[in-house]
């Protein structure tokens, strides 16, 4: 079964990324030039329709007068993840987050500061759904992803095979800063919306670490929460890899 993209974004970064795309339908093929572009250069057949039919092919969503219809998402194996990542893999695991929009934001500063990969549960959690592509502004198109049924045990084997768990969580009393630079892969881990990360899922954890904040407000949602620690944990990935 096809599934839809709608929008320019998510349509354009699906040609220019991974996704195999079978068709593209516009409201008019002068609007988007840089997506006939793209579809024409891809070998991607064109067609127009009204919007009203777009309207209904995209179920209602947001799509600009563009859609695409494309092979369903292929999700890699944990195991890939960590293989094609080189010295230092840096993964980022989902516990839980529901949000759609949560899950396309993070996807999209995870693609954007150069993690290697996500982990997402495959249940009570979003998946790689039309709303989360167009969130991340195509950046699923991009984005290496895995999908597992039980994230404690994926935790585990992790850490087994010798990359830092590093959890997030605003109780903790290590700040995200005073992390030392990474002498191997790690593995960043976001709690659900509202209630953090499981027992469970914090006990696997080799280190827990909190985001300073000094503002007169004391929270970030989880995306906000998510992109500020890639990027803290990808700066000291850069420099482990300078002194090595």
């Amino acid at each position: 079964m096809s599934r839809v993209l709608a929008g320019r974004r998510p349509v354009l970064e699906a040609l220019r990324g991974n996704a195999k795309i079978h068709h593209v339908i516009m409201e008019s093929e002068n609007r988007f030039p840089d997506v006939t572009e793209a579809a024409q250069a891809s070998g991607v057949p064109i067609s127009t329709k009204p919007r009203a039919d777009l309207d209904r092919l995209t179920e209602g969503a947001r799509h600009q007068g563009v859609m695409a219809l494309a092979d369903p998402y292929v999700f890699f194996e944990v195991e890939e993840l960590v293989a094609r990542s080189g010295h230092y893999p840096l993964l980022i695991a989902l516990d839980e987050v529901t949000d759609p929009q949560n899950l396309g934001a993070i996807i999209r500063s995870a693609v954007t500061l150069g993690l290697d990969g996500l982990v997402i549960p495959k249940h009570r959690a979003a998946g790689i759904t039309p709303a989360v592509v167009r969130a991340s502004a195509g950046a699923t198109e991009h984005a290496a992803i895995a999908r597992v049924t039980n994230l404690q045990r994926t935790l585990l084997s992790l850490h087994e095979t010798g990359m830092e768990i590093i959890g997030l969580d605003a109780a903790a009393d290590i700040g995200i800063r005073d992390l030392e630079p990474a002498h191997g892969g790690r593995v960043l881990v976001i709690g659900s919306e509202g209630k953090g990360l499981r027992r469970m899922v914090r006990q696997r954890c080799d280190i827990v670490v909190h985001i300073p904040q000094e503002g007169p407000m004391d929270s970030l949602n989880a995306s906000v929460a998510a992109a500020i620690a890639m990027y803290e944990v990808a700066a000291k990935r850069g420099r482990a890899s300078r002194e090595h």
